[in-house]
């Protein structure tokens, strides 16, 4: 499908203001432009931002997928939003934005700083 030029710049400049991908959309249709053009842009847009932006871990990451209000559980695809270094205990937060990642990290942080705790008794 061949996407409106003018909605492909509307949407541009929306991300760049940093609005999430639903509102977008959903300016977007209230803006007037076609649903289906939306939806296909948004979708590939998506995508492409899922692609472009990997999180880095290795056998020295862990990486944590929260289920977010809102998401289905079938047919998601998981995503990384905390990384956690095994060695330094450093978290990295992949989807800051989300109000659920923090307090995730907020809860690994609390059972880092007691397992430490619990470690420095026994040595």
């Amino acid at each position: 499908m061949d996407i409106d030029y003018n909605l492909i710049q509307r949407a541009q400049m929306l991300l760049t203001l940093e609005h999430p991908l639903t509102s977008v959309r959903e300016i977007l249709i209230g803006e007037g432009y076609p649903q289906d053009q939306v939806v296909e842009l948004m979708e590939a847009t998506a995508e492409v931002l899922n692609y472009l932006v990997p999180p880095q871990y290795d056998e020295h990451k862990i990486g944590i997928d929260i289920l977010h209000p809102g998401e289905k559980s079938q047919g998601r695809k998981p995503s990384v939003d905390i990384l956690i270094d095994k060695r330094s205990g450093k978290l990295e937060l992949i989807t800051p934005n989300q109000p659920e990642t923090w307090r995730v990290a907020n809860e690994v942080r609390k059972a880092i700083k007691r397992q430490r705790q619990t470690m420095k008794q026994y040595h």
